[in-house]
């Protein structure tokens, strides 16, 4: 939709001294999305930015990969307290970069939550925060009265400790600031207790006050999602932690019941303010907890913000400078290639129930590295995965690709895929396991075989009917490849649904 009412001038200079023009803010080069907020992720909260800009990890351009990568929002994470002076001015330089980054994300087309992030100096010391927290916002408050509606408020991140007691009388004095220039601007505000779920009930909003967005966070269960995490003592030499049984998913769908019940109730729309799983509880795991929790919301008419585009749970690899693939198509599952390469003449395509691209495929586990190589397979390009000596197990090291569709009950399923070992050996020869199969614990096969794989590229083949249905994002296509101790190559895989040859 066009903007009403553009960001006119706002500290006109300021952007300048960024390289930007605050015709960045009046007019955006593509429209912005609607008011309601869907997929989005946290950004910015522990980048060097904020201090040093040479230094800084985020770039602008990232916004627009973003944008790019299937969100629609940001949510800003702003620790604001450290750069303000005594008497709790927020320093030019600060304001600057502010405007700037929100600048480039509404020029990408996304929705900004400005989102207050000092949540540790609220649960220390409670009246300097409440000082400092009504300074920020009667600055920032005003400063974007005019900004299009794509920006939003969030008051404090994560009450907590010190500020549970007093949260309700916080979240009213600085609404109340926010209002006197933002009369009808979308504010988020969540429950204390960490915006805890279990909270709701504690929450008092103004009834007659209908702009505000109700957030909560979840990273249940925490021995799994937190398991590794170094600032959680109690957490910090836990490993092997799993998740997905039967129990633990009735869980999931229960406490989000609960808020969806609570919102009904109320009134109140629903955002998942932040949700995620620290790179320790392994990936084949994070992406079956993170499809799951993604998908339970988006059923309820929650909106969700990944935690976080990078530092750590990251969705984006700063050093390879791209999408963290299996993550990204947990949170933003994506039918495949199957519409633009069925126009080329193939109908098979038109089954695809996977992104049949190379880039498909993450790799785990010690002592492997991948690279590009050129290959007779389709679409002319193999992945090389680098095997440094064999593992004890199979699948101590796998290559492993999502399934971004539905699979339903009595679907025919077909998998396709050539791999071959990276050797002018004409006598070597090794098995390697391949399977359909669920993403997490008991990680049951729908589909499973083995590959013989040679120096020469040859096609592996499974067939079967699916038994049961399986949720988008819950199934991947894997070779346990531990046992190989060797390079091999791998194509694009494809995955079909109810494909008849011929037909």
């Amino acid at each position: 939709m066009s903007i009403r009412n553009p960001l006119p001038r706002l500290l006109g200079a300021a952007c300048l001294a960024l390289g930007l023009v605050s015709a960045a803010f009046a007019q955006p080069t593509v429209a912005l999305p609607q008011p309601a907020l869907k997929r989005g992720v946290n950004v910015l909260g522990y980048d060097a930015l904020w201090s040093d800009p040479a230094k800084a990890r985020f770039q602008l351009r990232h916004m627009q990969a973003i944008r790019d990568g299937g969100f629609d929002h940001v949510r800003m994470n702003l620790h604001a307290f450290e750069h303000m002076d005594a008497e709790g001015r927020l320093s030019p330089a600060w304001l600057q970069t502010l405007d700037g980054m929100t600048a480039a994300a509404l020029n990408a087309g996304l929705q900004v939550i400005l989102d207050q992030h000092n949540f540790n100096d609220c649960a220390k010391e409670i009246d300097a925060c409440r000082a400092r927290l009504k300074a920020f916002w009667r600055q920032i408050a005003p400063r974007y009265k005019d900004a299009p509606d794509a920006v939003l408020f969030e008051i404090l991140n994560e009450p907590n400790g010190a500020a549970d007691a007093v949260w309700n009388d916080m979240l009213a004095e600085n609404l109340a600031i926010i209002r006197e220039t933002n009369p009808r601007r979308r504010v988020v505000v969540g429950p204390k207790f960490w915006n805890s779920l279990d909270q709701l009930e504690t929450l008092k909003l103004p009834e007659a006050d209908r702009n505000l967005v109700v957030t909560f966070h979840y990273y249940t269960p925490m021995e799994f999602t937190h398991q590794g995490a170094s600032w959680t003592p109690q957490f910090q030499k836990l490993s092997g932690v799993t998740w997905g049984t039967a129990q633990e998913l009735d869980k999931l769908k229960q406490d989000f019941d609960r808020v969806k019940a609570w919102s009904q109730r109320t009134g109140r729309p629903i955002l998942l303010g932040e949700f995620g799983a620290l790179e320790s509880a392994g990936m084949a795991q994070r992406v079956a907890w993170t499809a799951a929790v993604a998908r339970a919301a988006e059923a309820r008419g929650f909106g969700w913000s990944y935690w976080q585009f990078d530092s750590d749970f990251v969705v984006w690899d700063m050093k390879a400078d791209g999408w963290v693939k299996p993550i990204l198509g947990a949170l933003v599952p994506v039918p495949g290639a199957a519409p633009a390469v069925a126009r080329s003449g193939d109908p098979a395509l038109d089954h695809l129930i996977n992104v049949a691209k190379i880039s498909a495929w993450s790799v785990y586990g010690e002592g492997q590295s991948t690279q590009q190589v050129a290959c007779e397979a389709s679409g002319k390009a193999c992945l090389r995965v680098d095997l440094q000596g064999k593992r004890a197990n199979p699948w101590d090291n796998g290559v492993i690709a999502p399934i971004t569709a539905d699979i339903r009950k009595g679907d025919k399923l077909q998998v396709l895929v050539w791999m071959r070992l990276d050797t002018e050996d004409a006598k070597a020869k090794v098995n390697v396991p391949v399977s359909l199969q669920l993403n997490a614990a008991p990680y049951t096969a729908l589909l499973s075989g083995a590959a013989t794989l040679t120096s020469k590229l040859e096609p592996v083949v499974l067939n079967g009917t699916a038994q049961e249905n399986y949720a988008a994002g819950s199934v991947m296509l894997s070779a346990h490849v531990g046992q190989v101790g060797q390079p091999i190559w791998v194509s694009a895989p494809f995955v079909l649904r109810n494909f008849t040859p011929g037909k």
